[in-house]
């Protein structure tokens, strides 16, 4: 999309306390460069991702979440210096506001949640009751009222050194089950001193804030409108959150709301949603919360929001006042500008995929994107790819994300473009995992770049077998080989009784009523879904892995929806489990912690391994005097996210 359909009430301003912002569209914080606080790290990288999405046209950003006091726990995440975090900040607002964009910034404590051991010094969990951190498995510390104060005292220090920067203003994290939300939760804080009432704290808070950085910074919360705790359990419910809103907004103690879900960080699988889920899957929720404030603030809607169009039409139904639009905007940082027509190239699209962004959290890792290359190198690329210095005529063999990419990213600097592929579509391996259930999202991906290939002039040639002299006859400057891999032959021992298919052949194959082992050597999204796809096609299924639990390599925010989905689907999961061999129509188990074997009588098996790269035209052409680049599955099998970062490398070196 880039314009085709009216957003004229995204596109509109609104007022946040005494600043407007351009537009309807934020940004929310989210953890993607965390380095940024630590002490002595430069800021470069963190400001150029927030100011490529403000040069795009975002109204709202607001700052990943910065840790208020030092007992606040988690991997990856820095105790920041006052004096350090005050010139980052400023730097920061300076090029935000610059490109127009209005700047807030998020104040967190996890309180009990994760673990103590995320920082040298082994302190405790901080929190209002004695709780076990859902996360971490670890006892929290009951906090004395000194110490309450003492956290208070650090939300308001950090705000002010916020405020003092330049920042438009702060919100304090209420949501996801930190420390704030388990204030007001009954499940954690059944205190009986004053700190007992479960507003205090945040009321606390938001009054301390004010007092010290006066009246023109706005204020804003981040509330979850379900906690996913029932309320007999000690949950405060969407009721319970709605009334909390309420009574701060009547007390104008907040400038704006902002919206999310949970109280565990597995519940950011429902928070930060991924394809599984349906896009916009919380407005119904937003629009309860902004009735039960009258709407006498402006209230930010959030949860898989990518389309404008369904952006504009929350909007103009009265869900919210703003839309959250993050990882839209990671994908695609003018999603704005798109939006009001002023770029004439399609919206790249979330495809909801989570693992280039929030899935890279727990790994205290920094973010990119599924498909968008230029996540966390805009401080070293242009917006636009400079056109190359003498157009070559460029040949690219294989049309899976690799290879389109750099078709894509080569055309768009200039070169003559040809593409070869063998089979009858594109999107190599990755377009099986579209071929079932809701994944089929992720082929948004490889729809949107045969949309620029189209618009580029790209030829795409199917059907063809590139061979040396395939290839030459195009009278190449440059070949490009994304070949992807091919199958290990004989993946496991067998004397040939029963099919081994590749992952590939069994995502096409009639399996009703068979009975299917498939082996997991991977741990990724491959194989579980295999194994889900056979068994709604009617087979009966066990899933084989020598790891302690299923899909070890699935990201956090999609594991536990994986796994349910696969119990439901009738998937028999065998763990610490290995598959010896075939033999005589049966697979042989070997159990890894007891070393004992049993025989399984199975109709095919599916094996679920490592494969093989396919460079196999890499050295005759070479020695034929053409200048050949490798990407993706072709130098090393791995994924499709790291496809497409090859290929878009590949298509800037092209000279």
């Amino acid at each position: 999309m880039s314009g085709d359909v009216a957003t004229p009430t995204l596109l509109s301003p609104l007022s946040i306390r005494g600043f407007e912002v351009r537009n309807r569209v934020v940004s929310t914080g989210h953890g993607a460069f965390l380095d940024f606080y630590r002490p002595g790290i430069a800021p470069d990288r963190y400001v150029a991702y927030q100011a490529r999405r403000a040069r795009g046209g975002t109204g709202l950003i607001v700052l990943q979440p910065v840790h208020v006091h030092h007992t606040s726990h988690a991997l990856g995440h820095y105790r920041y210096d006052p004096d350090d975090l005050g010139e980052k900040l400023a730097l920061m607002v300076d090029r935000l506001h610059a490109e127009g964009a209005r700047v807030m910034i998020q104040l967190q404590h996890f309180g009990a949640e994760f673990t103590s051991d995320a920082h040298d010094d082994l302190q405790p969990l901080w929190s209002f009751g004695s709780v076990v951190s859902p996360s971490g498995g670890e006892m929290a510390h009951v906090m004395t009222g000194d110490e309450i104060e003492e956290v208070v005292q650090g939300f308001v220090d950090t705000a002010a050194i916020a405020v003092a920067a330049g920042l438009d203003g702060v919100e304090v994290h209420g949501a996801h089950g930190y420390l704030v939300q388990q204030s007001f939760s009954p499940w954690v804080n059944r205190r009986d001193d004053e700190w007992g009432d479960p507003t205090r704290f945040i009321r606390t808070i938001l009054r301390g804030i004010r007092a010290r950085v006066g009246a023109d910074a706005a204020i804003g919360a981040r509330l979850s409108l379900e906690d996913f705790v029932p309320v007999e359990r000690g949950g405060v419910g969407p009721a319970g959150v709605r009334d909390i809103a309420a009574g701060l907004v009547a007390d104008g103690l907040v400038d704006v709301l902002n919206c999310s879900v949970g109280s565990r960080s597995a519940h950011y699988a429902r928070a930060v949603a991924n394809y599984q889920h349906p896009e916009g899957l919380w407005l119904d929720r937003v629009r309860e919360l902004r009735d039960a404030v009258d709407a006498a603030v402006p209230v930010i809607a959030a949860g898989r929001i990518v389309d404008p169009a369904m952006a504009e039409e929350a909007l103009v139904r009265g869900d919210c006042d703003l839309v959250a639009m993050t990882r839209a905007q990671i994908a695609d940082p003018d999603l704005v500008r798109k939006a009001a027509g002023e770029l004439d190239v399609a919206l790249r699209p979330c495809v909801g995929a989570n693992q280039g962004c929030v899935d890279r959290m727990v790994g205290a890792l920094p973010i990119t994107c599924f498909h968008n290359p230029d996540v966390g190198r805009e401080a070293d690329r242009p917006d636009v790819p400079a056109p190359a210095a003498v157009r070559r005529r460029v040949v690219v063999v294989g049309a899976g994300p690799a290879g389109l990419k750099t078709a894509e990213v080569a055309a768009s600097r200039g070169h003559d473009v040809v593409v070869l592929e063998r089979s009858a579509v594109v999107g190599g391996r990755l377009r099986y995992a579209t071929t079932f259930g809701r994944a089929a999202a992720l082929g948004g991906s490889i729809d949107w770049l045969q949309g620029r290939l189209a618009d580029l002039g790209v030829e795409v040639r199917l059907g063809v077998e590139a061979d040396v002299d395939a290839v030459l006859a195009l009278g190449p400057d440059a070949v490009v080989l994304a070949t992807g891999s091919g199958p290990v032959v004989d993946p496991v021992p067998s004397d040939g009784s029963i099919p081994v298919w590749a992952t590939d052949a069994a995502m096409e194959a009639d399996v009703a009523d068979l009975m299917v082992a498939v082996l997991d050597r991977l741990g990724t999204h491959e194989a579980a879904q295999v194994a889900e796809r056979l068994a709604v096609a009617g087979a009966a299924v066990r899933m084989i892995t020598s790891a302690p639990a299923v899909g070890g390599r699935i990201g956090f925010t999609q594991i536990v929806d994986q796994r349910r989905r696969l119990v439901e689907a009738g998937v028999v999961l065998d763990v610490s489990t290995d598959l010896d061999r075939v033999a005589e129509g049966r697979v042989v188990l070997r159990r890894l912690a007891t070393r004992t074997t049993e025989e399984i009588p199975v109709d095919a098996v599916v094996a679920a391994v490592h494969r093989r790269a396919d460079d196999a035209l890499r050295d005759p052409l070479v020695a034929r005097g053409v200048s050949v680049h490798v990407v993706g599955d072709a130098v090393a099998p791995r994924d499709a996210l790291l496809a497409f970062r090859e290929g878009a490398d590949a298509g800037l070196v092209l000279a």
